[in-house]
């Protein structure tokens, strides 16, 4: 029997999967991750995250243990934007610096400060200028300028992907995949395993602490001897490769289908396509990148906070400890399906304009900030709850014309990847308002480690590579339900309204008068 191994190191948790030879997944594991922030700061241990993946990897390999014997194949994943230093051995030499961090944001503004063509060079050849603001560039430039006691003692700086394939293997690596937030590769050519002269020499980048580039679907090594035996698993493995979660989303999802969109709602929502060229769509925040797919670029926007919001409603207002009393629950999203449920279409009149963290793709704000309006004494709690997911999706809907007009082609349907896509009624909110069916993938919350285990298999040659471009298996596919087409088409047309009368008001009440940018 043969086996593989798939990873998905998120901003919260660590997901672990053990797939047969025909990609099904027999065996799952998790643990959770913390985030320590501090205003602008947001760091992980990174030894702690180590330490939770083999954990992990241990628990599925205890349970499983003829299966864990047999594995042949290791595919790891991971959230980016994230920077680890490590030693020549892997060995995190300072915590991880997360995609949250606004560190280093300074830096990479002054590399088109100095430099008058710099922005229309990084479009050209990345597809990204250097704005900061949570980009791996800005981290790079952070630790190098400002933590000179890491920089010195670091021999690699490491996504988490690559960090974690570093610590099974021994062998530090990255590709342009990977590599992809750090803005000092040329993507115009896909496949690329060398940095780019120019942008390094812009940028200012410490070359000597870039890991080398191998390419996108190559082996990084054999797992190392000590850390198999910790793991439960036979020597003779092979790590492949890292990716992000971005592109193993659009590989679950099958975007690489032309008329097949991919849809991902967790912290952020994202809507996910492929095209042929790389492009970047600068007024709309849509951008390729070098994908998991031979000779596409993967489409992708961030359409900003999505799940987080739909939390924090539950968390902060429906199930609060204050000084009105104690409703907290451990299980927030237990009876999210039947609080919506017992609501109408269109939440009785109210709507929800989720930008409570700023807005991005289509219109990015960084002081746009949302709430509830059109709410009546007749606004029940349940119908703030809905109107709350119906906003998430109304923000989607804003995006996708744009999406589309990037690609060149329509999206005749999504595949719903993530935890949310557990929600049956919020699947359903979704095709109405998108106005396009949506399928929820199979198992939606593993969805991201379980294609990451059949990449690994695919790559070992043995899976076929279009049957894992397909996408995996949906379980259930949800058809816009035509009586509410109208009610929501108005409620659209003023959730866009809403976002143009309400920018002044943000940015009156939220700029840094400091700030020019």
């Amino acid at each position: 029997m043969t086996a593989a191994l798939g990873l998905d190191i998120g901003t919260t948790n660590v997901k672990a999967v053990l797939v047969d030879a025909e990609g099904s997944t027999q065996a799952r594991a998790q643990r959770p991750l913390q985030t320590v922030r501090q205003g602008i700061v947001a760091e992980q241990d990174a030894v702690e995250l180590w330490d939770r993946v083999a954990d992990a990897v241990a628990e599925l390999a205890a349970g499983r243990p003829e299966l864990a014997a047999d594995v042949v194949a290791v595919g790891v994943c991971s959230q980016y934007s994230s920077i680890v230093p490590v030693d020549a051995r892997a060995v995190p030499t300072g915590p991880m610096v997360m995609w949250s961090d606004q560190r280093g944001t300074d830096h990479s503004w002054a590399i088109m400060e100095r430099d008058e063509d710099a922005f229309s060079i990084w479009i050209d050849k990345h597809g990204i200028p250097t704005i900061g603001s949570g980009l791996a560039l800005a981290h790079l430039l952070h630790l190098q300028h400002d933590r000179s006691d890491v920089h010195e003692a670091a021999a690699a700086y490491l996504e988490p992907m690559d960090y974690v394939t570093a610590r099974l293997t021994g062998r530090i690596t990255a590709t342009q995949h990977s590599m992809f937030m750090s803005q000092l590769i040329d993507n115009r050519t896909l496949d690329a395993t060398g940095y780019d002269d120019q942008l390094l020499s812009l940028a200012g980048v410490d070359p000597t602490r870039l890991p080398p580039l191998i390419g996108i679907d190559d082996e990084v090594g054999t797992l190392d001897e000590t850390v198999a035996e910790r793991l439960g698993l036979p020597p003779t493995a092979t790590v492949y490769a890292g990716s992000n979660d971005t592109a193993t989303l659009g590989l679950a999802a099958g975007v690489s289908r032309r008329g097949r969109g991919g849809l991902a709602i967790g912290t952020t929502s994202v809507l996910l396509d492929s095209v042929d060229v790389k492009r970047t769509d600068l007024d709309h925040e849509i951008v390729s990148m070098p994908g998991l797919v031979p000779d596409r670029y993967l489409t992708f926007a961030e359409n900003g906070f999505g799940g987080r919001v739909v939390e924090y409603m539950l968390r902060e207002i429906v199930f609060a400890r204050d000084a009105l009393g104690d409703h907290v629950t451990e299980q927030l999203f237990a009876r999210l399906d039947e609080a919506l449920g017992s609501t109408e279409a269109g939440a009785g009149g109210a709507l929800f304009l989720p930008w409570l963290g700023g807005s991005l793709a289509p219109s990015a704000d960084p002081n746009m900030r949302g709430g509830f309006i059109n709410v009546s004494l007749e606004t029940r709690r349940v119908d703030l709850v809905r109107a709350v997911t119906e906003g998430v999706a109304h923000n989607l809907a804003w995006l996708l014309p744009h999406v589309e007009a990037f690609t060149g082609h329509p999206i005749d349907e999504f595949v719903f990847v993530g935890g949310a896509a557990r929600s049956r009624v919020w699947c359903q909110i979704l095709a109405d308002v998108l106005d396009r069916p949506v399928a929820r993938t199979a198992e939606p919350d593993i969805a991201v480690a379980h294609t990451t285990a059949r990449l690994a298999l695919a790559r070992h040659g043995l899976l076929d590579r279009g049957e894992l471009e397909s996408g995996v298996g949906v379980s259930e596919r949800f058809v816009p339900q035509p009586e509410h087409r109208m009610l929501y088409e108005l409620h659209q047309q003023q959730f866009e309204a809403a976002f143009t009368a309400l920018a002044p008001i943000s940015a009156a009440l939220n700029a840094d008068p400091g700030d020019e940018r």
